[in-house]
């Protein structure tokens, strides 16, 4: 994969950069054209030089799980545009989901999670509840053990992401003390249910609609599924990390 441009090249892989989620610092980078691909620097040069490698795991992931990326050229990563805001709608996320982006949208859901039930299955009980020593921790977020990562995974299904596409939710919100081998199969088949009567729904104006606004957020089935896709992966990775230093502190 070649470095990034700055330029329209036939065959790049378009990359979006978002700035200011949530108030963070740092910037993300969004493949929207690859679903789930995200990744984040504290500066834009250090998220230049890392976004080649990222990619190529993120193509090598998908790979594993015959879910393979159709073949790219070596022609680089585009930096397509930029946006700053709190959960805004990129111009991708305007477009309809088809209804095959939504069946790969649930496989490489199903995907993320064999990997995450892999992590976990293997994880001491101990380890579940231990309060890692955390660098740097948003201070707005109530999730720091891996159990209340989990919760908040399971919730940020059909309590924030679906939900905010017209989703109403039948079950309780995962207790982060809770077992999460009861509330992760529940909401996750809560969340394939929503999405399998999308991808069957007759009404193509309600899988394409971006007419949900709530405050300063705006949302459309399109970015929730990306949206789910690397929310999942991304505290996959902060779980595998912290079980690595729940092992090396003994």
């Amino acid at each position: 994969m070649g470095a990034l441009n700055g330029r329209r090249t036939a065959g790049a892989v378009r990359i979006w950069l978002h700035e200011g989620h949530d108030g963070e610092p740092g910037v993300e980078a969004l493949g929207l054209d690859h679903l789930g691909f995200a990744t984040w620097a504290e500066s834009e040069d250090e998220l230049r030089a890392k976004l080649p490698a990222k990619f190529a795991a993120y193509c090598n992931w998908r790979a594993r799980h015959q879910l393979a990326v159709a073949a790219i050229d070596d022609a680089g990563l585009e930096v397509a545009g930029r946006l700053a805001g709190n959960e805004i709608l990129f111009p991708p996320d305007r477009e309809p989901a088809h209804p095959t982006e939504i069946e790969l949208a649930i496989a490489l859901l199903a995907a993320s999670r064999a990997d995450l039930m892999t992590l976990l299955e293997a994880a001491p009980d101990a380890a579940l509840d231990w309060d890692p020593p955390y660098r740097r921790f948003a201070p707005w977020a109530d999730w720091r053990s891996v159990r209340a990562i989990l919760a908040h995974v399971a919730n940020g299904e059909t309590h924030y992401y679906l939900r905010n596409v017209g989703h109403e939710p039948v079950s309780s919100p995962a207790d982060p003390r809770g077992d999460w081998r009861d509330f992760l199969p529940r909401s996750r088949s809560e969340a394939i249910g929503f999405l399998e009567t999308m991808k069957r729904a007759s009404d193509r104006s309600r899988i394409g609609r971006v007419d949900f606004g709530f405050g300063e957020e705006w949302w459309s089935l399109r970015k929730a599924l990306r949206r789910m896709v690397s929310h999942e992966l991304t505290h996959a990775k902060s779980i595998a990390r912290i079980l690595r230093a729940h092992a090396a502190a003994g």
